[in-house]
C-alpha cells in the first residue's frame, strides 16, 4: 500500500494562509515604511531601525507598551463579539470614554471602603457603557435602524453628555485647568511590581479568557455566531434573534465601559480628558486584523502598541512625522482586512488538498 503524507484540512490551511497574509501585510507596510523614511529622513537606516527595535532597547518602553496594550484589549474584545454577531456597531469609543466618566462620578465620593470603592466605580461604568451600545442594539431590533449610523451617533451624545458633567458638576475648580475632582485613594487601582502597570492588566485578561470561552464554548457564542453568519437560518433554527442582538451589545459595551473605567482609575488621579481617546477606533482595528477572534486580539493589541511606542520614540529621536506611522498602521490593516489578498493561492491549496484526499481515499 502507497502511504500518502499526511493532509492537511481546510481549517489548517485557511489559518496558515491567515498567518501568511498577517506576515506579507506587514512586510508590505515596512518596505513602504523604509521608502518613506528614506526620502524624509537624514538618517534612515538609524530611523528604520528605530521603528522596528525602539521599544526593545529598554525595560521603560516594553512597560509603555503593555500599558498602551490594556485599555485596547478592553475595547477590541467589544468589537469583536458584536462584529461576531453580525453588527457593525462602532459604539465602543463612546463606551469608553462614558466609562470613564461614570467611574469618576463614583471614584469621587469619600468614605467607600477600598476594595468595594473600585469594584463600584468599575461596575459603574461597565453599566453605563451598555447603555450607550446597547441603544443602537435596541433601536435595531425594533425599528430596523442603521447600527452603524446609531452607534456613531451615539458616540457624539457619550461624549458631549460625558464632557457636560465633567465641567459641570464634576468639575474641581482648584485644578487650575479642566479636570474633574481627584479621585479618593480608595478608587484608584494598585500597580503591578512598581511599575505604572496597573491592575487593570489582570482584569483584561479574565476579559480576553472570558470572551473566547463565551464564543467557543458556550450555547449563546454558538447562538450569537449563527446570528452573524445568516440571522434567517437563526431565526428558522430556534434562536432569538433580537434577544441576541441585544444581548451582545449590551455586553459590548459594559466591556468598553470597564475598559474606560479601568483606564481612568489605574493611570490617572482625575479624569483630565476632554475629547475621545481614540481607544474605541483602534480596537476596531484590531478586532478587523484578527478576524474577530479573542485569542489573537492579544497579539494584536501588542503590535499595535509596539508600532505606537515606536512612532512615540521617533518623535523624539528623528524628524520623521507621527503621520508616516499612521499610513504605516493603515496599510497593514488594509492588506490584512482585504479578504481576496492571496485568495487565489489559498483557493488553490484548499483544491490541491481535496484532490490530494481523493487520490488517498482511491488508493486506500
Amino acid at each position: 500500500m502507497v502511504k500518502l503524507p499526511r493532509q492537511r484540512n481546510t481549517e489548517q490551511i485557511e489559518s496558515r494562509f491567515t498567518i501568511i497574509r498577517t506576515t506579507t501585510a506587514i512586510l508590505i507596510a515596512l518596505v513602504i515604511a523604509f521608502l518613506l523614511i528614506l526620502v524624509v529622513s537624514d538618517q534612515p537606516i538609524t530611523d528604520f531601525l528605530t521603528l522596528l527595535v525602539g521599544p526593545l532597547r529598554n525595560s521603560s518602553s516594553m512597560i509603555t507598551v503593555i500599558s498602551k496594550s490594556v485599555p485596547l484589549l478592553f475595547t477590541a474584545i467589544a468589537i469583536s463579539l458584536v462584529y461576531s454577531a453580525g453588527q457593525i456597531n462602532i459604539g465602543a469609543e463612546g463606551a469608553f470614554f462614558a466609562g470613564g466618566v461614570a467611574a469618576t462620578a463614583v471614584a469621587v465620593i469619600p468614605g467607600i471602603p477600598p476594595v468595594i470603592h473600585v469594584i463600584l466605580s468599575i461596575l459603574a461604568g461597565g453599566i453605563v457603557g451598555s447603555i450607550v451600545m446597547g441603544i443602537p442594539g435596541l433601536l435595531y431590533t425594533k425599528f430596523d435602524s442603521v447600527t452603524i449610523v446609531t452607534s456613531l451617533m451615539m458616540n457624539y451624545v457619550a461624549l458631549h453628555l460625558g464632557l457636560y458633567f465633567i465641567l459641570n458638576p464634576l468639575r474641581d475648580p482648584s485644578a487650575g485647568f479642566e479636570g474633574s475632582y481627584a479621585f479618593q485613594p480608595s478608587a484608584i487601582l494598585s500597580k503591578l511590581f512598581n511599575s505604572r502597570i496597573s491592575t487593570g492588566l489582570i482584569i483584561a485578561i479574565v476579559v480576553v479568557f472570558f470572551a473566547a470561552f463565551l464564543i467557543n464554548k458556550t450555547t449563546f457564542g454558538y447562538k450569537m455566531q449563527a446570528v452573524g453568519s445568516n440571522p434567517r437560518f437563526a431565526n428558522y433554527s430556534g434562536i432569538n434573534v433580537e434577544k441576541t442582538i441585544l444581548s451582545v451589545s449590551l455586553l459590548a459595551g459594559m466591556i468598553g465601559g470597564i475598559g474606560g473605567s479601568v483606564e481612568v482609575l489605574g493611570n490617572y488621579n482625575r479624569f483630565m480628558y476632554s475629547g475621545f481617546t481614540n481607544h474605541g477606533w483602534d480596537g476596531m482595528m484590531i478586532a478587523v486584523l484578527c478576524r474577530n477572534n479573542p485569542k489573537l486580539i492579544p497579539l494584536g493589541t501588542l503590535f499595535l502598541a509596539y508600532i505606537q511606542t515606536s512612532a512615540d520614540t521617533l518623535n523624539l529621536t528623528s524628524n520623521i512625522p507621527p503621520e508616516l506611522i499612521e499610513m504605516v498602521q493603515a496599510i497593514i490593516i488594509i492588506f490584512i482586512a482585504a479578504k481576496e489578498f492571496l485568495k487565489s493561492w489559498e483557493h488553490k491549496a484548499i483544491v490541491k488538498n481535496s484532490q490530494s484526499r481523493l487520490v488517498e481515499e482511491g488508493v486506500k
